[in-house]
């Protein structure tokens, strides 16, 4: 056995974010650990690794091989040769300002490596070329590839991959998988998509609040599981199929401080009784599978509405547009020829991979980015032709939500007065803002209650702090609205509530939405058409429905098949 975890706990002021966890990987087995945010997941993995804050109270046992690793003071020797990271964010494992060969020459003489540097990128699947660029110049997949190889510089035992795959896309995040379900190594991977591992792992314990609510086997999950939390996850990830229904749970993970005293996932459960509210469920064993839940049945989740759009009129007008970027001594042409409208009332997915131009084409359909040829109209009026106060006054009919809620809202405002901001600045009489705000809060599926308007970005979920986003964006009126991969950041179960979000939206205000993402299958459930854009070209467009069924572009079709995985 690599690792033998024996009822884990790890604390923060007295609350538990890891609640009595026990839990084996065996040698070379690759053991997935899902759920929400805050459920635990990543205090659990850096307990391991020694990372957590001084604040944190770690008990229990977490034995690795012959080591403990709870309570250790000395790290040498065990950290980066015994066990080893992959980060969640690539860049943040690595310098932005040395060449990768030097970051893996420092990390295989910290860690005795017996590897060559060159050796460890052709493990990745990357050249020895590589070696002399900086992170900056690789793209999302290859940085990820390179923290799997400095990861593998001291050849540990067991490798802990927190949320390797967030933030890229599907393509790329498959390979990413498929290249560390091939390295041999006994590995707990840490993330929210249960879907997207189930075919690389071995086994699956999926934790909510802090424990464990079922652990089974990888290849029995989709069929058996047992457990609605798990039922949910699966239900909430999107699929290339419009017959098959892409749903939610409802509600939040509870806070750490207030959790409940029987099952701490009642409040969400459609199968909840008083037994539930009343007494906390133990983890069973039932043959290879264990389940925390006093009840067995199929739950029935909302699911994002169905029904084809009205068609308005054209609100954005897209015709022949190139970009180029200069850097000496090459140009890189990021779009070509790029023709699309969406009309209002109306959701078109723009999807493709990283580096496809989708961000690209996002800013100069807001304004702020000129291209170097063709033209997009707004309601009629040439934005590219516009300078100065004619420029911002159309760009304020221009709503936009950006891709990371986290980074897109300012700490240190409340909510009410982030979703005033954009009144402020616009100069919207003081005594039209209060009701516009309150307007736009409720449209974004959030509570107008004071207590809530009065709250800082910490102290809201991820879900809720994308649907502030959404609120700031809609509060001055728009007729387009632009959501830059504004899901990605988000775990599966809020992503299609915020799809529904937008939907309602499109509707009753016959708002016209651009939807940015890498995920096709995200793309078919949510939207009404779809343009997919390739290397800078548009490669295919069409109804949702017609691109599942029959895709005309191999490229399409490989992003179906990744999306369908």
């Amino acid at each position: 056995m690599t690792l033998s975890l024996r009822d884990l706990r790890v604390s923060y002021a007295g609350s538990p974010a890891v609640d009595r966890i026990s839990l084996d990987v065996g040698a070379g087995e690759i053991v997935a650990l899902v759920g929400e945010s805050g459920c635990g997941k990543t205090s659990l993995a850096r307990a391991l690794l020694g990372l957590l804050p001084r604040t944190a109270v770690v008990t229990g046992s977490a034995m690795l091989g012959g080591d403990e690793l709870v309570g250790r003071g000395d790290w040498k020797g065990v950290r980066g040769r015994r066990i080893a990271i992959v980060p969640q964010g690539a860049m943040t494992g690595l310098s932005p300002v040395h060449r990768i060969g030097p970051q893996l020459i420092e990390m295989l003489a910290l860690h005795g490596g017996r590897s060559q540097p060159a050796e460890l990128l052709e493990r990745v699947g990357l050249q020895p070329g590589m070696l002399r660029r900086y992170p900056h110049e690789l793209s999302g997949g290859q940085r990820q590839r390179v923290a799997i190889a400095l990861a593998l510089a001291g050849e540990p035992r067991l490798l802990v991959a927190d949320e390797p795959t967030t933030g890229l896309d599907a393509i790329t995040q498959r390979q990413v998988l498929a290249l560390l379900a091939g390295l041999g190594t006994s590995m707990l991977i840490v993330s929210h998509d249960l879907a997207g591992l189930m075919p690389y792992a071995d086994r699956v314990a999926v934790m909510y609040a802090g424990r464990l609510a079922e652990v089974r086997p990888a290849r029995t999950l989709a069929a058996e599981h047992a457990h609605p939390y798990t039922a949910g996850l699966l239900g909430a990830t999107p699929v290339a199929d419009r017959e098959v229904p892409w749903g939610s749970i409802p509600g939040a993970a509870p806070a750490l401080d207030v959790l409940p005293s029987g099952c701490t996932f009642a409040a969400r459960c459609p199968l909840a009784t008083d037994l539930c509210t009343q007494r906390a469920p133990e983890l069973r064993s039932y043959g290879e599978a264990q389940v925390a839940c006093h009840h067995r049945g199929k739950p029935a989740y909302p699911v994002v509405p169905r029904g084809e759009h009205r068609q308005g009129a054209p609100v954005v007008r897209v015709s022949g547009i190139r970009h180029i970027y200069r850097s000496r001594p090459r140009a890189v042409e990021a779009l070509r020829e790029v023709n699309l409208d969406i009309h209002a009332g109306e959701i078109v997915g723009l999807v493709g991979e990283s580096g496809s131009g989708k961000s690209t084409l996002a800013r100069i359909i807001l304004g702020l980015l000129r291209p170097a040829g063709g033209d997009v109209e707004i309601a009629g009026e040439s934005m590219t032709a516009l300078r100065g106060r004619r420029l911002r006054r159309l760009q304020r009919q221009i709503g936009f939500v950006h891709q990371d809620p986290y980074d897109a809202l300012h700490p240190g405002m409340r909510v009410a007065a982030l979703v005033t901001e954009p009144l402020a600045v616009a100069g919207t009489p003081r005594e039209q803002r209060d009701e516009r705000v309150r307007e736009a809060v409720a449209a974004a599926g959030l509570p107008n209650s004071p207590d809530f308007l009065h709250r800082f970005p910490s102290q809201l979920s991820g879900g809720q702090r994308q649907r502030v986003s959404i609120a700031r964006a809609l509060v001055a009126g728009p007729l387009l609205l632009v959501a830059d991969e504004a899901t990605s950041m988000l775990d599966v179960s809020t992503r299609a509530g915020i799809a529904t979000t937008l939907r309602s939206l499109a509707a009753d205000r016959a708002l016209a939405v651009l939807f940015v993402t890498h995920d096709l299958g995200e793309a078919v459930q949510a939207c009404d058409r779809i343009v997919v854009l390739r290397s800078g070209t548009v490669v295919e467009h069409g109804r949702c429905t017609d691109i599942a069924r029959a895709p005309t572009h191999p490229y399409t079709a490989q992003l179906l098949e990744a999306a369908r995985t």
